[in-house]
């Protein structure tokens, strides 16, 4: 059992292979509550890797080729760790790639030519980001996991990256500017369909709290005092 405190990263057995299930303990428990509990997971339990026969993720990239969605904290730490003081739209046009279909966005890590995640050493395969690498990659481990457990990680990603397309719609609204985008298919932004959210006035993942993310049928799910 990985335990951080307030989230319960508990291994259990799948057909497949060693997996694991997620348990929050704490009302307070906030999202680095639980990228710590995972993080803390893929080095202590015995997980089976479904992708790569290896107990180590470091030396594979098989997952470095995927859609990698950016959280609106994503960027302020990957501006913090790369560029200082850079505006959102152009880091967003250096380490991201946006896309618009109708009202519809999404912003993603940005992919080479070869399809593999710009930030990837393809020499060793290994992050050159590491420490400030987006949440959907801590949090991604190609093992068997619990429908709560992947419920838990598909609102996080998913509310952080809705808050980032609002504050890049802001940005351009607030300067009187059109957004810009990479890639657009009849793209018909509103502003008004991006609503503020718990990530919303927050700086930091010990800010957001997973109870005021997560729906009540899942939050009863995943919650236990026991």
């Amino acid at each position: 059992m990985s335990n951080v405190g307030k989230v319960l990263v508990l291994p259990k057995q799948f057909v497949k292979g060693m997996g694991y299930d997620l348990v929050i303990t704490n009302q307070r428990a906030s999202v680095q509550d639980y990228l710590d509990a995972l993080n803390k997971a893929v080095d202590a339990l015995p997980l089976s890797r479904s992708r790569k026969k290896t107990a180590q993720c470091a030396g594979c990239d098989l997952c470095c080729a995927e859609r990698a969605p950016l959280t609106w904290l994503d960027v302020l730490r990957l501006e913090e760790y790369l560029s200082p003081g850079e505006k959102l739209q152009q880091l967003l046009d250096r380490v991201g790639h946006i896309v618009v279909d109708g009202p519809v966005v999404d912003i993603t890590l940005r992919r080479e030519e070869d399809g593999r995640c710009t930030f990837l050493d393809r020499s060793k395969l290994l992050c050159t980001i590491y420490f400030a690498r987006p949440l959907v990659c801590q949090t991604f481990i190609c093992c068997p996991g619990t429908s709560r457990a992947a419920g838990v990680r598909k609102w996080v990603v998913n509310l952080g990256e809705d808050e980032l397309v609002r504050r890049w719609l802001s940005h351009a609204v607030d300067r009187g500017i059109k957004p810009r985008f990479h890639e657009g298919y009849q793209p018909n932004l509103r502003l008004n369909d991006w609503q503020p959210n718990a990530f919303t006035g927050k700086n930091s993942y010990h800010q957001v709290l997973l109870k005021e993310i997560l729906p009540p049928g899942l939050w009863k799910q995943v919650f236990s005092v026991s």
